[in-house]
């Protein structure tokens, strides 16, 4: 393929160090079942799955035993609030906080447990995308069971502070549960110190295989939830099914890789960021929808306003980016995120992700920014503006 790739926050392409490991994994003696220890082929996949939850462990500053394998981060979002639900809240009454630009998988499992009987509360953002502090301690009462909220949005790279909102849940002896697909690897995370209960984790925003991700459950304060699944025992009993050990070992070698090139990977996408706002300075009504102090330099939600993203995406053929969340872009559905940011149906329209990562190079962000201007000039000649 030759066009170039902007959409980062909806999928990484596999570092080659991730591919070698995988397909050593694959090509080499660690096809035994993990779960069968009887014999020396279990033996091995067995270990070699536990260096990786180390390896995964050692990123957030976490113990390997609070590491449970999932399929990715949409499902360590289901186990742990439905999960936590089952083991810890059934049999209490009270709310449960979340915010309107969490993803679905977060807010959907939300209205599951609203329907066995919980209040779900929605905080909305202020306009720049950030949870307000002040709003959810103020949300948080004696009835609250657990809160629920993203690190680094998905669509606009809004970067919550939640060292801060985990010193608010555990001053109220509330559950802390943080979607932490899109800044796992990106920026610097320690679970005890952000006093995090919970963390879901993603491999394929890091430069991992998909279909593999894992949840952190804090031993000191949860110990434990139930699954949600059946069938099996793996994971400590919390999530059954017999563990792929190659996308395992890839996700581990992209978390290795991650901690070695974070600082790196973090000055890089700044420079490709400020590069390309420099390069598009001439579409004077251009607008960041997110403040850029508190938003992740690696997402960009752009606003064109009276224009059509789908039009200039169609426009910029030889550009790959989205119009929002990869989960939701085939949806004719204005984004919930944006929406919930004060947004109107036209202004939603009119918004682009540009998204970069440790492979996006500074002549693609040129070349990128040169054709984004050249389509929204042309797309405003035709209307005449």
């Amino acid at each position: 393929m030759n066009s170039i790739y902007l959409d980062y926050a909806s999928s990484t392409p596999l570092a080659n160090e991730v591919v070698d490991e995988m397909v050593s994994a694959i090509s080499n003696n660690d096809f035994g079942n993990p779960s069968s220890t009887d014999h020396e082929y279990g033996k091995h996949a067995y270990d070699l799955i536990e260096d990786c939850r180390r390896d995964v462990a050692n990123l957030i500053h976490a113990d390997q035993r609070e590491i449970i394998w999932t399929s990715g981060a949409t499902e360590a979002n289901n186990l742990a609030i439905l999960g936590s639900y089952e083991f810890n809240l059934k049999n209490k009454s009270g709310n449960i906080i979340t915010s309107m630009t969490e993803h679905k998988s977060v807010i959907e499992p939300f209205k599951t447990l609203e329907k066995k009987g919980l209040r779900v509360l929605l905080l909305s953002p202020k306009k720049n995308g950030e949870i307000d502090l002040n709003k959810l301690e103020k949300t948080i009462n004696e009835d609250t069971l657990m809160v629920s909220l993203m690190h680094i949005n998905n669509e606009t790279g809004v970067l919550n502070d939640i060292e801060s909102i985990g010193e608010i849940c555990r001053k109220k002896n509330v559950i802390f549960h943080v979607d932490a697909a899109q800044s796992i690897g990106k920026v610097s995370i320690d679970v005890k110190k952000f006093k995090v209960d919970m963390m879901s984790l993603a491999s394929h925003k890091i430069y991992g295989p998909k279909g593999i991700g894992a949840l952190y459950i804090n031993g000191e304060t949860l110990g434990r939830i139930a699954p949600i699944l059946q069938g099996g025992g793996q994971e400590r009993g919390i999530r059954p099914g017999t563990l792929p050990t190659h996308q395992i070992v890839g996700m581990a070698a992209a978390f290795r890789l991650a901690k070695k090139h974070m600082n790196n990977d973090l000055n890089h996408i700044t420079k490709c960021r400020a590069l390309f706002l420099k390069s598009i300075a001439s579409i004077e009504d251009a607008v960041i929808n997110t403040n850029e102090v508190s938003t992740f330099p690696g997402i960009m939600s752009l606003r064109l306003p009276d224009l059509d993203a789908e039009s200039i995406i169609f426009g910029m053929k030889t550009i790959a980016l989205s119009k929002g969340s990869a989960c939701t872009s085939d949806s004719d559905e204005p984004s919930h995120v944006l929406k919930s940011m004060g947004l109107n149906q036209e202004e939603i329209r009119g918004t682009l992700r540009i998204s970069f990562g440790r492979y996006t190079t500074m002549n693609e962000v040129s070349i990128a920014a040169e054709a984004l201007t050249k389509i929204v000039t042309h797309l405003k000649l035709i209307k005449g503006q």
